[in-house]
């Protein structure tokens, strides 16, 4: 993956999120729209996203290509598990905070942003690879890190069934199955679940970027806790998943997207967690600013500086 290249698509999408800072402060969307746009977005069109990735395409990925992105995935939550303990571990965070920290690292945004970067990057076929990943975030979200999230509000909780059916699992679920069943729609159904696609891209920033504006973007940015996170989630964990996945002999697009979704700030949903088992979700909030805002700037330069020395070495 070109940094330049990456870069530039970020920008892209870093002014879109800027329309919908704009459009928050200038109350042309308040808190109250905020709230249905972001249900519009994860409800209706996200969905369609995912679905549009795997509906009216010709391409199809052999099985050896499937296992190896199988494969990826469950590294990629494994490392993601271990990273978050080493983290608590190296800054000695002891107390109830700790497990929010935890949570954090399972948490990266890999289908609300991870799904356009990777379709600007690689094409709209690689989202039905995209999905596995959605699928193993939910799973996790929804099972694990509702404990760790009762951990840090001190909420004992018991895990219900219902919340594993969140519409980014179904549908992620859904585009796998017609990926695999190679079930063919009649063309306007193509269409029309492009269309809303490429709306959901558009949207989802623009809604990124609304929740952004309600943030004190000076303390989110520039804490000394929001840094310490920020280099280690976006900067350090990515540096080495990227540099020593580049020694696997794997198809080079499903690295890529490993590479891509290990660069991904924090998803929404840790604050979401956090605030609904009794924790102060704030903190959360921060960091998820943090992180996204960051994105534009580590993730080009994780790709550049993996580059230099993986030449340099060889």
């Amino acid at each position: 993956m070109n940094s330049v290249v990456l870069f530039q698509q970020l920008l892209v999408l870093l002014g879109m999120m800027f329309i919908g800072y704009l459009a928050f402060k200038g109350n042309t969307i308040d808190e109250h729209s905020y709230k249905k746009l972001s249900t519009l977005v994860v409800k209706i069109l996200n969905p369609f996203l995912i679905i549009s990735g795997v509906v009216g395409k010709t391409t199809t990925f052999s099985k050896e290509i499937i296992v190896q992105n199988i494969i990826l995935v469950v590294a990629f939550y494994i490392l993601l598990f271990l990273s978050g303990f080493l983290y608590i571990k190296l800054l000695r965070k002891t107390n109830n905070e700790s497990f929010l920290y935890r949570m954090l690292f399972l948490m990266p945004n890999v289908g609300f942003m991870g799904i356009p970067i990777v379709k600007e990057s690689l094409g709209s076929e690689y989202i039905v690879l995209v999905a596995f990943y959605i699928v193993g975030f939910n799973i996790i979200a929804y099972s694990y890190g509702i404990y760790l999230a009762s951990k840090f509000g001190n909420k004992e909780t018991k895990l219900n069934r219902r919340n594993y059916l969140s519409p980014g699992l179904i549908y992620a679920v859904m585009a796998i199955a017609i990926f695999f069943l190679q079930i063919q729609l009649p063309k306007p159904f193509v269409i029309f679940f492009n269309y809303m696609g490429e709306a959901c891209i558009v949207m989802s920033m623009i809604v990124i970027g609304a929740f952004l504006a309600q943030m004190d973007l000076r303390e989110a940015l520039l804490s000394k806790d929001s840094l310490s996170f920020v280099f280690a989630f976006m900067f350090i964990f990515p540096f080495i998943i990227v540099f020593l996945s580049k020694y696997l002999s794997f198809d080079v697009n499903v690295l890529t997207v490993f590479h891509l979704e290990a660069c991904m700030p924090i998803g929404s949903v840790a604050c979401m967690l956090a605030q609904e088992y009794g924790g102060d979700g704030s903190k959360a909030a921060r960091l998820i600013a943090a992180t996204t805002i960051y994105t534009i700037i580590t993730a080009p330069l994780v790709f550049y500086l993996v580059n230099i020395v993986h030449n340099f070495l060889h």
